[in-house]
């Protein structure tokens, strides 16, 4: 009985833990060797489309388009910022640049977006990646900064943007007609889990998920290839973390593994580090809930200062 419980629980470790995690370096290493459809981009189309270019992993994904030899529109809010992206992608990379002056939590600009897209003679790829947080962890209830304004603003930022842009890029997608053209979704890991204290980011994290999942479905025979990225934190203004370290990535190391997973995983965190992480967290479904608090409690203590 007792050998037969020690086995069982062997198994039980074998199936909960050992192959998942062998499972991750498996398609972080040879999977994604295999698989990636990163390599197709170039061919796919002249120009990539970044959204929020300017700072983080929109940065980051413009430079590894740009590396990879794609001619990259950049749109963003500020102007300064996107001409400096702009001279460094093209003097570091020989590729052309457009730059696209827009602030995604107005609505009144996509007639604009569609115009300057439609002038792009071909595109291999759109990367949704604009978005706004929260300042800090707090209550939906009464939050001092949550503001009928500010909900307007999260959800235009994070969820138009990605609906909009979409519905402009992917016909042009599919007229083209050509093998390798991708939609990049930047969602999260709040978008895959409950998430409370970032309770309305998470929510607008978990519709582009669910857009991506859904639209997967309905382009199954076409050749456009459809990927929502969920990382964890990633050292950007936008995470308010500094200094990258194993868990939280630079953004360049990020969208440098995140885009070779493309055609890998349809729904990725985009590095090893991220997947050994999410799995860790979810372990148990109330490891969120209880660093959620923390980090609530945290940010909490620092306003009563």
């Amino acid at each position: 009985m007792q050998t037969a419980l020690i086995g069982f629980l062997i198994f039980l470790l074998l199936w909960k833990v050992v192959l998942p995690i062998l499972r991750v370096f498996w398609i972080y290493t040879v999977g994604k060797r295999l698989f990636s459809r990163r390599r197709f981009l170039k061919n796919a189309g002249e120009w990539a489309i970044v959204t929020g270019s300017t700072d983080g992993i929109g940065k980051a994904y413009a430079h590894e388009l740009a590396k990879d030899g794609l001619n990259v529109m950049l749109i963003s809010r500020n102007q300064n910022k996107l001409d400096a992206v702009a001279q460094e992608l093209e003097s570091t990379f020989n590729v052309k640049t457009k730059v696209v002056v827009c602030d995604f939590t107005k609505t009144d600009m996509y007639d604009m977006l569609d115009r300057e897209i439609s002038a792009l003679p071909s595109i291999s790829c759109l990367v949704n990646n604009v978005g706004m947080s929260y300042p800090f962890f707090d209550t939906y209830a009464d939050s001092d900064f949550l503001s009928l304004e500010f909900i307007r603003q999260l959800i235009s930022c994070n969820v138009n943007s990605v609906a909009s842009l979409t519905r402009i890029v992917l016909p042009k997608l599919l007229k083209q007609g050509q093998r390798g053209t991708a939609i990049i979704n930047l969602s999260s890991f709040s978008g895959l889990v409950p998430f409370p204290y970032l309770t309305l980011y998470g929510a607008c994290k978990a519709f582009v998920h669910h857009f991506s999942e859904s639209l997967r479905c309905e382009l199954r025979n076409s050749d456009v290839c459809v990927q929502s990225v969920c990382p964890l934190l990633v050292a950007t203004a936008m995470s308010k973390v500094r200094n990258a370290s194993f868990f939280v990535p630079s953004p360049a190391k990020f969208a440098t593994s995140a885009l070779d997973m493309l055609g890998v995983e349809e729904t990725t965190v985009g590095c090893v580090e991220h997947a050994l992480q999410s799995f860790l967290l979810t372990i148990h479904p109330g490891i969120v809930t209880w660093i959620s608090e923390l980090k609530y409690k945290k940010a909490k203590h620092r306003k009563t200062q």
